[in-house]
């Protein structure tokens, strides 16, 4: 039996969990808390163990709604006592109408045939719901609903901690049974996301609006002003804890209004964003309608304020060709120069296994590589850098870098001369993977973490090359962490990496960009084009 199937969590996990959260928000958000919130832990506190444990567990499921007489946990026993304590103390509802859902169809047939309504054999559970009551259905097979009370104050209670509504009490079991292990961070060294109640007021409203929108099957038209009534007036005062979230909410709209034709609502939405996928879309739409001087003027500020390969590739692309209609792309004209190499249809699905086969009967040493040798690399070598100071930027315990990783703020130069040992750069690699097998690290892919092919690479890498690459890399983690070639070749001392292209695909402007960079500090880059016999 593994280790990890023999981790057993205590019988009230989820109570030990929740009360981490409350040490923290005792620690850090008091002055931040509104009374309705003060008033909620104080009960909270005041309720029985057993009362807690039930909450807590009615709480965190997905379902509003709870059938009495089929909630059973063994460490709670008999539940009848912490049911009442909980609608005393105004954490529990007693529900009688909107609950068809939690009956199975087969009870709402029978409820219907009794009370002698005809019913479809072909007609569907929520059809047959829609025949008779809530009430009657809790009558006649349930001894009560209920719902939690006051979950959005626990929700928003987790908000704070986590200081995002994608992480829940879940994250936690998810460590304690093994599945994830993240480096360790003490207790009291956590700093809270959030510095104001305005900066975690402003994010948990969009955040809010956004899971509305995904789940919504409301008209465009009511989607639209609901975004202009609750998101549209935060774009004048947005926070910065706040703006991936808002950049976010604004393009999944946008693009909705497109896929719905309304392009002058998105050109609309649009407008208040300033992200490169935003002004990519307002440039294509002003192109679309003919606006192609208000086009040629927002490419233009793309070009200054992004920092994106892709999305620089773009404005400079969509600028040349209002130039002149005969440009090239750059990486259309580098793909018409590929090699081309000759492989078998059955490899038709899986062309990197075809070409490192074609690689290997050559008589080079050929692995499947793609972006993870740079990042498996750059995330070891870096290691105590990215988590040299585990008391600033961590926030809750299942981070996978500080929140500031890659931003500008990110601090610390690579030690680059330890690159012209390449027996101890190896030595000190295994080390710190050893040290910290499985970790959770931004650039560490464990899975794909091959030391042989670590080390054939740092064999044949030349130095300046190496350090160029990972210190613009290291530079520019928030851009360029994607676009390395497909395959690593090797034969004695020469070396290359491949791009591999099937006949109908394409090569992307971060591709390009890397291939360049390489070739520029004297590492081979071989384009290969495949055509099948």
């Amino acid at each position: 039996m593994s280790e990890k199937s023999e981790i057993e969590l205590s019988a009230t996990y989820y109570w030990d969990h929740f009360s981490y959260i409350l040490r923290y928000i005792d620690r850090h958000y008091l002055p931040l808390l509104q009374e309705s919130e003060i008033v909620f832990l104080q009960d909270f506190s005041d309720l029985s163990f057993a009362a807690q444990c039930l909450f807590l567990r009615l709480a965190s499921r997905r379902s509003p709604y709870f059938r009495i007489e089929k909630l059973a946990y063994p460490e709670i026993g008999d539940i009848a006592r912490p049911l009442q304590v909980l609608r005393s103390a105004g954490f529990l509802m007693d529900i009688s109408e909107g609950t068809e859902s939690i009956f199975t169809k087969q009870e709402c047939v029978s409820l219907a045939k009794k009370q002698g309504i005809k019913v479809l054999s072909s007609a569907s559970k929520d059809e047959v719901a829609a025949l008779i009551s809530s009430a009657d259905l809790i009558a006649a097979f349930s001894s009560g609903v209920v719902a939690p009370a006051r979950v959005e104050v626990f929700a928003f209670l987790q908000f704070l901690f986590f200081g995002t509504r994608s992480r829940d009490l879940t994250d936690f079991v998810v460590r304690d049974l093994g599945h994830r292990a993240f480096v360790e961070v003490q207790e009291e060294d956590l700093k809270p996301y959030f510095q104001t109640r305005e900066e975690a007021e402003q994010k948990w409203a969009i955040s809010m609006w956004r899971e509305w929108f995904f789940n919504t099957t409301v008209s465009v038209d009511e989607i639209l002003a609901s975004w202009r009534v609750h998101i549209l007036p935060l774009s004048t005062s947005l926070l910065e804890s706040s703006i991936r979230s808002f950049e976010s909410a604004c393009f999944a709209l946008g693009r909705s209004l497109e896929r719905n034709k309304a392009y002058i609502e998105a050109l609309e939405v649009y407008e208040v964003s300033l992200s490169g996928a935003s002004l990519e879309r307002r440039v294509r739409i002003l192109q679309k309608l003919g606006e192609l001087e208000e086009a040629v003027a927002w490419a233009r500020v793309g070009l200054e304020i992004c920092v994106s390969p892709t999305e620089i590739h773009f404005f400079e692309d969509f600028l040349a060709k209002q130039a002149s209609k005969k440009s090239i792309k750059q990486v259309t004209s580098s793909l018409k120069q590929a090699e081309i190499i000759e492989i078998s249809p059955e490899y038709i699905g899986q062309v990197e296994a075809g070409v490192v086969a074609y690689f290997q009967s050559e008589g080079y040493y050929a692995a499947f590589t793609e972006n993870q040798i740079w990042r498996n690399f750059l995330g070891l070598f870096a290691w105590d850098l990215i988590f040299a100071d585990r008391k600033e930027g961590f926030h809750h315990p299942f981070q996978w870098a500080p929140s500031h990783y890659g931003k500008e703020s990110f601090a610390g130069e690579l030690p680059l001369h330890l690159l012209s040992d390449r027996v101890g750069l190896l030595n000190l690699l295994r080390s710190r993977a050893e040290a910290n097998q499985g970790a959770m690290n931004p650039l560490v892919d464990w899975y794909s973490l091959d030391f042989y092919l670590m080390e054939r690479f740092l064999t044949v890498m030349p130095t300046d090359g190496l350090a160029a690459i990972s210190h613009y890399l290291w530079e520019h983690l928030g851009t360029h962490v994607k676009g390395f070639p497909d395959l690593f070749i090797q034969k004695g001392d020469e070396f290359a990496f491949v791009e591999v292209k099937s006949p109908n695909d394409h090569l992307s402007a971060i591709q390009y960009f890397w291939h360049d960079f390489l070739r520029k500090n004297g590492v081979a880059v071989r384009l290969v084009r495949l055509k099948y016999v």
